[in-house]
């Protein structure tokens, strides 16, 4: 305990030392020049001469599923390498300095402890090593509340309200005015990390199904539809008794999906009492999760696909026309580019037709986002380049990602782009699933795993030390902001 409270007064002065030199606006030692109107949109980016600095990118996520935002490949490159590759050209080139980053990848499901690590021990030991970092969600949220990450809102460039930013993340992760992570247009991973669901044109002709399209224009696109649907498609066509064209496909990570696409969040900040509070024990989300859990148990209409299986089973069901809906990711979709049959991208599913926006989670295991070291060596060079790297990153990245990228191989329409305008612009983040209150948020996926719909009881026997440790993570947070002494 005197370990933990030693570390913690000590983050806590750096902290405040980094925020009093951010707010200031005249750290480090470069002096700033006039600023430059630049091409395109004619948005003007400080002008700088950064003599050759290496800007290290710390970036780190689960091996083989989490995309270094800042690596290409020159030999072959796709189209999106060559996106990277000219945009990080571009900022070398604006600031003079060289964009380097250093992966550290972990095999473990949920985070990636050496990034953790590694930060608590540069701001232990007073060193500069990384400009910035690109880390997953429930490390760089501990690193937040524990007072080791600098608020981005008091870096001079910084402005959260650029729209390179994504405001959904900013919104979720503002604590007291300051925003220590977030996500934009950098980060290829958080697109592909969206929540969606696919759905196969074939079947749907086949079976003469309601229009997708228009039900979500329509904002009749709910979980009931849905399983309405999927009940018509599901079908017996060799007659033995089994079903063998499925109307859902899914795995068990699509119940954090319906959880938010009610509108509902595990957990939300009250922005009076700057406490994390527990808002998942609503009648809204008791019914989309025994909607959920009545339509994935229901063996005649869903089937489970066994996750990461050698042949990536899904692709085998859903291409081979014996499933209507895939409940999936948009990154996944790139499994499917050789697929004989057409299908369609479509949001996740309303509660109800009263709710006016969708909502798509992003992959909780899989988020990764942009956030900066306690310590900055020099707060007005990381500042100007992170600007500059979201701003060329929304003049490159997206365009590559987006129109050629998707529109040209994964989607198929013109529809499917639109749907895609509606994923991307309604990404859903809840803390919750990134501070994970006495594994409540685990507990959606036991329940479903477990094949009984005990949400209630669960619940209830992990709400006090859930709230418990939402507590905990509160009054560290007001400490490391300065709310509470």
């Amino acid at each position: 305990m005197k370990r933990n409270l030693l570390i913690m007064l000590l983050s806590a002065l750096c902290l405040c030392l980094v925020l009093v030199s951010c707010g200031d606006k005249t750290p480090g030692e470069t002096t700033a020049a006039t600023t430059e109107a630049t091409p395109e949109t004619g948005y003007r980016l400080p002008a700088f001469d950064f003599e050759g600095h290496e800007f290290n990118i710390l970036s780190a996520g689960r091996r083989n599923v989490v995309e270094n935002d800042f690596l290409f490949d020159d030999t072959n490159p796709s189209v999106l390498d060559a996106a990277i590759e000219k945009r990080n050209r571009a900022v070398e080139a604006l600031y003079n300095i060289k964009i380097v980053t250093e992966q550290k990848n972990t095999t473990a499901n949920q985070q990636s402890p050496e990034a953790y690590r590694v930060l608590i021990r540069e701001a232990t030991a007073g060193d500069y090593t990384y400009d910035a970092c690109v880390i997953p969600g429930y490390d760089v949220s501990q690193l937040a509340y524990e007072g080791y990450l600098t608020d981005l809102n008091a870096l001079p460039y910084f402005e959260a309200e650029n729209e390179w930013y994504d405001a959904k993340a900013n919104e979720t992760f503002t604590f007291a005015d300051k925003l220590f992570f977030t996500t934009g247009d950098f980060g290829i991973n958080m697109m592909d990390q969206a929540y969606c669901i696919a759905f196969n044109k074939a079947l749907a002709q086949q079976y003469n199904i309601d229009d997708p399209y228009e039900l979500v224009e329509d904002y009749k696109w709910t979980l009931d539809k849905m399983y309405s649907i999927a009940k018509e498609v599901s079908d017996d066509t060799d007659g033995d008794g089994v079903t063998d064209v499925f109307g859902v496909l899914y795995w068990v990570d699509a119940v954090y999906g319906v959880v938010n696409a009610a509108g509902q969040k595990m957990v939300t900040l009250n922005e009076d009492t700057y406490n994390y509070e527990l808002t998942i024990n609503t009648e809204t989300t008791y019914n989309m999760l025994e909607l959920f859990f009545n339509m994935v148990k229901d063996e005649r209409v869903s089937t489970m696909y066994k996750h990461n299986s050698a042949n990536k089973e899904y692709v085998e069901i859903f291409s081979g026309d014996k499933a209507l809906f895939f409940m999936t990711t948009i990154g996944t979709l790139g499994d499917f580019r050789d697929m004989e049959t057409d299908y369609g991208i479509l949001p996740y599913t309303l509660y109800s037709e009263t709710q006016t926006e969708y909502a798509n989670t992003v992959a909780p295991f899989y988020m990764n986002f942009l956030c900066v070291p306690l310590l900055v060596e020099n707060a007005e060079r990381t500042s100007a380049i992170i600007e500059a790297i979201g701003f060329y990153s929304h003049e490159y990245i997206i365009p590559a990602y987006y129109d050629k990228t998707l529109n040209g191989q994964y989607t198929r329409d013109e529809e499917s782009s639109a749907m895609l305008d509606i994923i991307f612009d309604t990404r859903a983040y809840d803390l919750g699933y990134c501070y994970q209150p006495a594994n409540l948020n685990k507990n959606l996926i036991y329940m479903v795993e477990g094949g009984s719909f005990d949400w209630a009881s669960r619940y209830a026997s992990l709400e006090q030390p859930a709230k418990i440790i939402l507590n905990m993570i509160s009054q560290s947070y007001r400490r490391a902001v300065g709310i509470e002494e």
